[in-house]
């Protein structure tokens, strides 16, 4: 088994310093927390908006793709946090490479998953990690604020210990034991995007550029998103700019990807999931209830039924929500410690 890599890197700023690490000693495991976001998505979310976090690598069902260069520092672990440095003498984010997972929504699980086993392996592989010893989850270095990467994978069924176990098997059989495919240097696709897009221009970058103006209520009728900077797009671009008061060119640059970025966060934001105060469990009913299952369902736990009556698939869908965070007992009654994690989760997404 042998997967591509893609290599597309952000622009410098605050994501990437391009201070460079140390040394590899460790790979730190993480998710997206954003369930449908993909690979690509989170690229041009950490190119535009530039925030103080940061990991090198994203992985979905289509991509690896490494934003960060592997041999630069990423903001992906709290520099007050202390188990990194216990366990392994130095900072995530000085001796570490951090790896996300792309998971829910459209994103296959088990492709994405695959990917993200064979390139644990492909790092042990190349810097001469021990899986069983070098990899860490996100949530054992921060236990109080993340449950990452188990946030993705317990709902498919596969355990932290299942997920190491995958890795060494991966290591054995597509590196140490391949002799007759050179797997240590996969074939690396680098496609990193300059702006400004125009027309003409193709690819992943600008698939995403469109659908995010159609998110935005600029429609696209007659190709979609297709990865094509055609004729159909530029006029969407340029409706979009004069919407909004900008320099009105048909392009994609700097300051209209920002403006895309804000009214998609605004359009999003505008939808409003109250939740009720008290405490709720099996066998109540009423719109107190649906309104734990309609914040349920925008945060893909989905109770299948807004239906009001707090039966035993909104007693799991709670359970489920509550068995991501280590401060919530899982016992599947809505209270108030429930509520405000459940508030921070839609605040996130």
């Amino acid at each position: 088994m042998n997967y591509d890599i893609t290599r597309d890197y952000i622009r410098t700023g605050n994501s990437r310093s391009g201070q460079k690490l140390s040394s590899v000693r460790f790979i730190v495991s993480h998710d997206t927390g954003n369930p449908g976001s993909t690979a690509y998505g989170n690229r041009n979310y950490f190119n535009i908006q530039q925030p103080s976090a940061s990991a090198h690598t994203f992985i979905d069902d289509k991509y690896i793709l490494e934003i960060i260069p592997i041999n630069e520092k990423a903001w992906h672990v709290r520099y007050d946090r202390t188990a990194d440095n216990r366990m392994f003498g130095a900072n995530a984010n000085d001796a570490a490479i951090g790896v996300e997972l792309c998971y829910g929504g459209k994103i296959k699980f088990a492709e994405a998953y695959k990917r993200y086993v064979w390139y644990h392996a492909y790092l042990c592989d190349r810097f001469n990690l021990n899986p069983a010893k070098h990899i860490v989850a996100h949530s054992t270095l921060d236990p109080e604020r993340r449950t990452d990467p188990l946030n993705a994978m317990r709902p498919n069924g596969v355990s932290w210990g299942e997920f190491i176990e995958d890795v060494k098997a991966s290591l054995n059989r597509d590196f140490k034991g391949n002799t007759s495919v050179d797997v240590k240097e996969p074939q690396v696709k680098g496609v990193s995007t300059t702006l400004p897009l125009k027309e003409g221009d193709k690819g992943t970058f600008v698939k995403e550029v469109q659908q995010d103006l159609i998110k935005a209520g600029f429609p696209l009728p007659m190709y979609g998103a297709d990865g094509i900077f055609g004729n159909e797009t530029e006029n969407a671009v340029m409706r979009f700019q004069k919407r909004y008061g900008l320099h009105v060119d048909g392009l994609i640059g700097v300051n209209t990807l920002n403006k895309l970025q804000e009214v998609i966060k605004q359009n999003n934001s505008s939808i409003d999931f109250p939740l009720p105060d008290g405490v709720w469990k099996r066998g109540d009913e009423g719109e107190e209830v649906r309104m734990i299952q309609r914040a349920l369902k925008e945060i893909h736990f989905d109770p299948k039924h807004v239906d009001g009556i707090y039966g035993p698939l909104t007693e799991d869908a709670v359970r489920r929500f509550q068995s991501m965070y280590r401060a919530l007992k899982d016992d599947g009654i809505y209270g108030p410690n429930t509520k405000k994690y459940i508030q921070m989760e839609l605040k996130d997404n």
